[in-house]
Formats: structure tokens, C-alpha cells, sequence
């Protein structure tokens, strides 16, 4: 059964196509398991069916954006995807008046992985009376722990009920920081390389970032490379250091390379140190 969130999305973007105010409604189809879903685009009003919204709609829609440019949008933001694509719009990589864009009030995603663990198929990620997750601190992806803004920064209309007392909070993250700061430098520099030892230069990360928006990355490997075939270390640490280098004002903390990342790597703590140090400045 549809959440009322959910009705009234589908109903907004039936209603965007009808009257043509947009070309396509970009949001979340389900996926095979309740804990999966994917971006999906709607181009007829019988196919906003499709789309859905619980706790499971993680993937950020901004780095999905690129593909439909020159196209009027309809997108539905949860607060992490409102922020990569006020990033975009920023650098001129979309336009602003080819989105229409629904915020959606975001209490909070599941972390897929953990929930694994326990009965994916049988835990209930929405509770339709009060319109929020039904799962635990335990049971959501640290970001969402440790978010203090549910209400997306960017919208043209806005659906969801907006809490009266500011959600309980805590920053893993800022814990991560602070233990890496209390390394020497060789105990630091030996945890980056445990870190980075698992690392195939895959690229998932780069191709799930929403704001790795150049057409072609001057820091990849082709797969023919000896330096991708053996994981070559060097190659391994620029990559990483410079493409956080290139995110530092760009990155909005969505942790997409991280929930991505194949080998579990805390990818995003590289890219927040690298703020949170251009911050103190």
C-alpha cells in the first residue's frame, strides 16, 4: 500500500506531465528486494505508478540529472540531493529553469548493508500515520544520524510533514575526524594505507559522485594500464588525494563513493577532512 507521501508524488508528477509543464518525472522505481530501489523516469502519466518513496530511496537523483539536459525535469530531492544539485547548478553543469523540482521531507534513509544482516524482507521501512522510517539509529545510514536539515534547501513545491522539536543527532564522522587527528603521522599514514590497499580502481566512486561531473577524468587508468592491472599504490594515492582535492568546496557530504565503494573503504572521510581543514583556514 502506497504512504501518502508516495500518492501525492505520483499524483504531482502525473499531474506535471499531463499538462506538459515537464518532459519527464525523475524519481525511485523499486528494485527486486524492499531495500532496493533505483532511479527511474517517468514520461507518461500511467508510468508515475511506478514510482515510489520510502526509507530505501538512497540513491542521489543529481548525479542522474546530466542525462535528460536540454529536457524539462521534473525531480523529486530529498535534502543530500537538493545540495549536489544547488552544487551543480553552481558550476552551469544543469539549469535551473529546466527542473521543476518536489522537495521531499527526509527523515532519514536505511542503510542497506546492516539491515542485511538482520530480515531485509520482512522489516517495514515506513510508517504511513506518522509519514517517517520506522527504523532505528542502528538501522540508518550515519549520515542520516547525523543530519540536523530534513527539510531540502531547494524546491519548487515541498511534500512531507516537517518536525515541530529538531531531530536527536550524532556525528559519527566528526568522531572519525578526531581520531585520525590524534595519529602521529606514521600511525595515520599506516591506516590510509590499510584503507587504500583494498582499493581496484574500479571508479565506482567517481561514477556514483554526482559532482565528478567532467566528461573525461584526467585521473583514470584504462583498464590496460599496468598500474590498474597490478594496484599499483602510487597510482592508487593520487587518485584518491587528487580527486578529493577536486571535490574540496564541491562536496556535499552525500557519502554516494562511500555506500558505493565495493571494499568498504571510508572514502568520504578523505573528502570531509579536506573541508572541515579548508574551513579553519
Amino acid at each position: 500500500m502506497a504512504s501518502l507521501i508516495e500518492q501525492q508524488l505520483r499524483e504531482r508528477a502525473q499531474a506535471l506531465l499531463d499538462e506538459g509543464s515537464v518532459e519527464l518525472f525523475l524519481g525511485y522505481r523499486q528494485g527486486s528486494r524492499s531495500l532496493r530501489v533505483a532511479p527511474f523516469a517517468a514520461r507518461s502519466s500511467s508510468e508515475t505508478e511506478r514510482l515510489v518513496w520510502n526509507a530505501a530511496c538512497v540513491p542521489n537523483l543529481a548525479g542522474t540529472l546530466h542525462k535528460y539536459a536540454g529536457q524539462r525535469i521534473g525531480v523529486a530531492l530529498k535534502m543530500c540531493d537538493a545540495h549536489s544539485v544547488i552544487q551543480l547548478l553552481r558550476f552551469n553543469q544543469i539549469r535551473r529553469d529546466e527542473l521543476y523540482v518536489i522537495g521531499v521531507v527526509c527523515h532519514g534513509m536505511a542503510d542497506a548493508e546492516r539491515i542485511a544482516a538482520t530480515d531485509a524482507d520482512t522489516i517495514t521501512l515506513w510508517d504511513p500515520a506518522t509519514e517517517r522510517p520506522t527504523l532505528g539509529p542502528d538501522q540508518l545510514l550515519d549520515k542520516c544520524v547525523s543530519c540536523t536539515q530534513p527539510v531540502p534547501d531547494l524546491y519548487d513545491e515541498l511534500l512531507g510533514r516537517v518536525a515541530t522539536a529538531p531531530p536527536e543527532t550524532k556525528n559519527e564522522r566528526l568522531a572519525d575526524i578526531q581520531m585520525l587527528e590524534a595519529m602521529d603521522a606514521p600511525t595515520r599514514r599506516a591506516f590510509w594505507q590499510e584503507q587504500l590497499s583494498k582499493c581496484t580502481l574500479c571508479y565506482a566512486c567517481q561514477a556514483a559522485c554526482p559532482l565528478c561531473f567532467c566528461k573525461q577524468c584526467a585521473l583514470s587508468l584504462e583498464r590496460s594500464d599496468p598500474r590498474r592491472q597490478t594496484r599499483d599504490m602510487g597510482a592508487i594515492f593520487t587518485y584518491h588525494v587528487m580527486r578529493a582535492y577536486h571535490l574540496t568546496e564541491r562536496c556535499t557530504g552525500c557519502n554516494e563513493c562511500e555506500r558505493v565503494c565495493p571494499e568498504d573503504i571510508p572514502l568520504s572521510l578523505i573528502t570531509q577532512k579536506l573541508e572541515q581543514d579548508r574551513e579553519q583556514r
